[in-house]
C-alpha cells in the first residue's frame, strides 16, 4: 500500500511539474441567444479561470476579441470575464493567463450570437375533403392548415412555408402543397412547417381525412420509389449544395408513357430521389446525375501545377484516378504537359473557363481508384432500371464523387464556403525591393528580389498598379508563359517541374513600370491577394508572399506602407513580427496634437491593423507613429470623403 501511495504521488508530483499552468473551464466555443425583442444583440457572458503551481498563486488574465472573426483586435482587455451585449454573428476570443512565474497560457475560440427563437405557429384541427368525379383528387395549400405565425426577427409575409406527408423526409419539405386522390381514402397524416430567415423551424402535425360517400372514385394504384446516395469528394470530404439531375422515362410499351426531368438542389451531403405517382405495371429508367458551380478557379493554384509537373515526370505519382481526371483539364483521358499549359492561363486570368471542361464532373465511385490512369472505369451517370414495376421500392447507395477540375491536391471549397487550406503555417516569404520617388512620367525598372534564399517548387503572384498613379509596361526574367499583363494588373504562376535554388541578392524578376504623376513607389504598387493566392511552394508546404520595400536589415519588425492611402472608410498597417510584441499606433495632426491612439498586442507572423476614418476628427492630413516593440514607423496619412 505504501509503495502504491509513494508512486501516485510521484505521478502527480511529475504531471505538475510538466504542466505549471492550465485551464479549469472548458475554453470552447459557445453559442449565446438574441435578447428578446432584440434581432441584433445578445448578451453574452464569458469567464475562463487557470491555475499554477507557481508559489505565488496571483493569475493575471487578459483576452482580444475579434469581432465577426475577420482577422481584426476589436476589443482587448486585462480581465477574466466579459460581459454585456454583442452583436449577431460569429466572433473569436483570444484569452491569455500568466502567473508570477513568467508561465504563459492562452486559448481560443468562437462565440456565436445568434437568433434562438422558432417561429411560432397556430395551425386549425384538420380537414376532411370528400372527393368528387371525376378529377376525385382535391390539392391543399400548406396556408390551409395554419391560424396563424409569427416570428421575432422575420416579418410574417417573409416566413418560409412547407408541408408533407407524416415520415416522408425529414428537414424543411421542399413542397407547399399536397394532393389526395381516391387511393388515400381515410385519415392521412401531415406535417405543416413554417421556417424564418435565420433557417429555424417550427411544425404542427395535422390530418387530412379523404371520404368517397358515394363510391364514384375508383383507386388506381401506383408506386413511391427512394432512391438514396451521398456526394464526397476524392478526398471523402462532404459536397454540399450540389444540383441533382433525374430524368424519368418510361420504356417501350409502357400505358401511360412518361419523360420527365426535374432538378434538386442537394444543401447537405446526402440527398433522396422521390420518384412519386408510378403507375404499377409499367417498366421505369431513372438517369441520375450531378453538377456543381462553384467557381472555375476554386482551389486551382501553381502548387497544382508543380503536383501535375511531379506525376508527368514520375518523381510523385498521383494517387487517385481523381487527381488524374482533376488534372485532365482538356478531357484526353491523360494527363500531359498541355494540361499544365490550359491550367496556367485560368490562373493568369486568359481564360474565364476551361475551354474543354467544366468546372467540377461529379463521377460514380471507382473501384479501385488507385488505378491512377484507368479513365474508362469512371461514369458519370446511374441508369436506373425498374421492369415491371408492381411495389413500393427504396435503393440505397447511389454514390458520387465529385471532383474539381485544375484541383489536384483537393483544396476546392466543397460548400460555396471559404476552404481551411486558406490557412497558413509558415512565415511570409518576402518580395523587397527599394522604395523611391518618381517623376510624372518618368520610367524605370523595378527589381524585384527575395528576402531570403529559397529553393521553391514554384511560386504565384498578382501584382496590381493604382491605374491613376502608375501603369506597369512589362516584367523581364521570365518567360511569356509564366505571366500575363493586362491593364494595371500583372499575374505570375511561375513552375518549371523540378525545384530551383533562388539566391537572395539576384532579382527574381524585374518589372518596368511608368509614373503618371509624381510619388512614391510603395504608394502606387502592391501584391493583391483578393484575386489570387500570393504565396510560394517550397518542399515544406506553402509561404504567404508580401510585398516589401526597403532593405532588410534583419530586425524582428518590418512595417508595411498603409493601404490605401489616401483612403476613405478605413486603412490597414500590416507588420511582420518575429515574436509577440506590444504594438502602439499614434495619429497627429499637422501641428502636432494627437488625435488618437490604439494599443495592440501582436503575435508573431504577419499582423494587420485597420484604422477606420471615423476615429480621426474630419478629413485632412495626418502623420501616424506605429511603435512596435523598440521599432518605430512614422509617415503621412490622409483622410478623404
Amino acid at each position: 500500500m505504501n509503495r502504491l501511495l509513494l508512486f501516485t504521488f510521484v505521478l502527480l508530483s511529475q504531471q505538475l511539474a510538466a504542466q505549471p499552468m492550465s485551464w479549469t473551464t472548458a475554453c470552447s466555443d459557445k453559442n449565446f441567444c438574441l435578447n428578446q425583442n432584440s434581432c441584433t444583440q445578445g448578451q453574452v457572458f464569458l469567464v475562463e479561470k487557470a491555475v499554477t503551481n507557481c508559489s505565488s498563486p496571483s493569475i493575471n488574465y487578459s483576452y482580444r476579441i475579434d469581432l465577426n472573426n475577420d482577422n481584426t483586435v476589436d476589443i482587448q482587455s486585462s480581465d477574466d470575464t466579459v460581459s454585456g451585449n454583442f452583436a449577431k454573428g460569429i466572433h473569436k476570443i483570444t484569452w491569455r493567463a500568466t502567473d508570477n512565474c513568467g508561465n504563459l497560457l492562452q486559448c481560443t475560440y468562437l462565440f456565436h450570437v445568434k437568433d434562438c427563437q422558432p417561429p411560432s405557429l397556430l395551425c386549425i384541427n384538420g380537414l376532411t375533403q370528400g372527393l368528387e368525379a371525376p378529377t376525385c383528387s382535391e390539392t391543399f395549400m400548406a396556408s390551409q392548415f395554419v391560424l396563424s405565425m409569427s416570428d421575432n426577427c422575420t416579418p410574417t409575409d417573409e416566413i418560409e412555408i412547407g408541408i408533407r406527408r407524416t415520415g416522408d423526409g425529414t428537414g424543411f419539405p421542399t413542397q407547399t402543397s399536397l394532393s389526395f386522390g381516391s387511393c388515400d381514402e381515410g385519415f392521412n397524416q401531415l406535417e405543416v412547417w413554417v421556417r424564418d430567415g435565420n433557417g429555424l423551424t417550427n411544425l404542427c402535425n395535422n390530418y387530412v381525412l379523404v371520404q368517397d360517400s358515394d363510391q364514384d372514385c375508383e383507386c388506381n394504384e401506383d408506386a413511391d420509389v427512394y432512391i438514396n446516395g451521398c456526394a464526397r469528394s476524392g478526398g471523402n470530404k462532404k459536397i454540399a449544395q450540389f444540383r441533382l439531375k433525374t430524368k424519368l422515362e418510361t420504356l417501350p410499351g409502357a400505358a401511360v408513357p412518361l419523360n420527365e426531368t426535374f432538378t434538386q438542389i442537394i444543401e447537405d451531403s446526402c440527398y433522396t430521389v422521390h420518384l412519386e405517382n408510378m403507375p404499377f405495371g409499367d417498366s421505369y429508367r431513372a438517369t441520375l446525375s450531378a453538377e456543381q458551380k462553384f467557381g472555375p478557379l476554386n482551389g486551382v493554384t501553381t502548387y497544382d501545377l508543380v503536383l501535375i509537373s511531379k506525376h508527368i515526370l514520375s518523381s510523385e505519382p498521383f494517387t487517385s484516378v481523381y487527381q488524374s481526371v482533376a488534372a485532365d483539364v482538356n478531357r484526353s483521358n491523360s494527363v500531359t504537359t498541355f494540361d499544365i499549359l490550359e491550367t496556367r492561363k485560368l490562373i493568369l486570368g486568359i481564360y474565364d473557363t476551361f475551354p474543354n471542361a467544366p468546372a467540377w464532373r461529379f463521377v460514380r465511385p471507382a473501384a479501385n481508384p488507385s488505378q491512377v490512369a484507368n479513365f474508362a472505369a469512371l461514369q458519370d451517370t446511374y441508369q436506373i432500371m425498374l421492369p415491371n414495376l408492381l411495389d413500393d421500392l427504396t435503393m440505397h447507395n447511389y454514390h458520387f464523387v465529385g471532383v474539381k477540375y485544375g484541383d489536384v491536391n483537393g483544396t476546392a471549397s466543397l460548400n460555396g464556403e471559404p476552404s481551411s487550406d486558406d490557412r497558413y503555417h509558415a512565415p511570409p516569404l518576402l518580395l523587397r525591393t527599394e522604395d523611391r520617388y518618381l517623376r510624372r512620367g518618368e520610367s524605370t525598372r523595378v527589381p524585384l528580389y527575395l528576402s531570403e534564399p529559397a529553393l521553391l517548387d514554384g511560386w504565384q503572384w498578382l501584382l496590381e498598379a493604382d491605374p491613376s498613379k502608375l501603369e506597369i509596361l512589362g516584367i523581364e526574367g521570365l518567360s511569356p508563359e509564366f505571366y500575363h499583363l493586362q491593364g494595371a494588373t500583372l499575374r505570375v504562376s511561375w513552375s518549371e517541374g523540378q525545384s530551383r535554388y533562388f539566391d537572395a541578392q539576384q532579382a527574381l524578376v524585374w518589372v518596368t513600370v511608368r509614373s503618371l504623376q509624381a510619388g512614391r513607389l510603395s504608394d502606387a504598387l502592391a501584391l493583391q491577394a483578393q484575386h489570387m493566392r500570393c504565396e510560394a511552394y517550397t518542399e515544406r508546404g506553402r509561404r504567404p508572399m508580401a510585398l516589401y520595400f526597403g532593405e532588410d536589415t534583419g530586425a524582428g519588425v518590418l512595417f508595411f506602407s498603409p493601404k490605401p492611402n489616401p483612403f476613405v472608410s478605413e486603412t490597414s498597417f500590416e507588420v511582420l513580427v518575429q515574436e509577440t510584441s506590444p504594438a502602439q499606433l499614434e495619429i497627429f495632426d499637422l501641428n502636432g496634437r494627437l488625435v488618437g491612439s490604439e494599443q495592440y498586442t501582436l503575435d508573431p507572423g504577419m499582423q494587420s491593423l485597420r484604422l477606420r476614418a471615423a476615429l480621426l476628427p474630419t478629413k485632412g492630413v495626418y502623420v501616424y507613429r506605429l511603435r512596435v516593440s523598440d521599432e518605430v514607423s512614422s509617415g503621412r496619412l490622409v483622410r478623404m470623403e
